[in-house]
């Protein structure tokens, strides 16, 4: 169920949080972390104990996290119902709607709530059905973990189309990324520390960097100033810089601007020398 920040939080200023949560399928704990993680002021735990005239105002709701959406998804617990009564689905819908069902449990509640029980309790249908499309919890894990690194990929594809020259499209893509990180970061962080879930993907995200970096390599040997090894240990440290820095977006481990700002200098810092040395202009 799509709803923004302000009808969140004009609804748990109007009764108790935990009423509000069993509403989304949410447990009061899970509902006031999405609150704290989207800067929601919530009422205190004694608010709605306490005479209607002795009660906290309602204060006024700050802007969004930086990165962060004023809109959002929370999942919805559905009512179980017989089988003939229940809405079929097909089989890529049935996956779609399980890993959505287990995205939304992982943001609200952290990885470890993420069961193949809970999902099918959450999802409305028997813990069965979801290992018919889920051979066990690592291969549902593994699959969020694949559809967020598609989606990020895809939206970097989209960001660097759009450069005319090589340093728009690193900034653009830079920038890009990170904005990513601190959005949708969070659960793929939370997956890619998940040993069995790493242990899998790393040929993949290998093969991913490698295809991103050629074209990079490609023209800076080409230019015949750079040589392929300078090239690959020179690419391969700002990528490290910028998946470094989308860590600490993703984690709130320090303030949004600070790390762009940071970040976005090396990054442009070394393509601007990369270039130069490519072209014969260093000193």
């Amino acid at each position: 169920m799509q709803l923004t920040r302000a009808e969140l939080f004009d609804h748990i200023w109007s009764e108790p949080m935990g009423t509000v949560a069993a509403r989304y399928g949410l447990t009061g704990n899970g509902l006031a972390k999405i609150c704290d993680r989207l800067a929601i002021p919530r009422p205190s735990r004694s608010h709605w104990t306490r005479n209607p005239a002795s009660r906290t105002p309602q204060p006024e709701l700050p802007p969004a996290p930086l990165g962060l959406s004023e809109t959002f998804a929370l999942g919805r617990r559905q009512a179980r119902q017989s089988p003939g009564s229940r809405t079929r689905m097909s089989a890529e819908e049935r996956r779609r709607h399980l890993m959505d069902t287990a995205t939304a449990i992982a943001i609200s509640d952290g990885l470890s709530a993420v069961t193949m029980r809970e999902v099918a309790r959450q999802a409305g249908i028997s813990e069965t059905q979801v290992h018919n499309c889920f051979g066990g919890r690592t291969e549902l894990l593994l699959a969020l973990a694949r559809r967020e690194i598609a989606t990020q990929e895809s939206q970097r594809r989209r960001r660097i189309a759009r450069g005319t020259n090589r340093q728009t499209r690193v900034m653009l893509s830079t920038i890009g990324y990170l904005h990513e990180a601190a959005q949708r970061g969070p659960l793929l962080q939370m997956l890619l520390r998940t040993p069995e879930v790493r242990d899998a993907l790393k040929p993949e995200l290998a093969a991913l960097r490698d295809a991103a970096r050629e074209p990079i390599l490609q023209r800076l040997v080409d230019q015949g100033r750079m040589d392929l090894q300078s090239a690959r240990a020179s690419t391969a440290a700002l990528t490290a810089v910028a998946l470094k820095a989308g860590g600490i977006a993703a984690s709130r481990r320090a303030p949004f601007p600070m790390v762009e700002e940071i970040c976005l200098g090396v990054v442009m810092a070394g393509a601007f020398s990369d270039e130069s040395v490519a072209a014969g202009n260093a000193d």
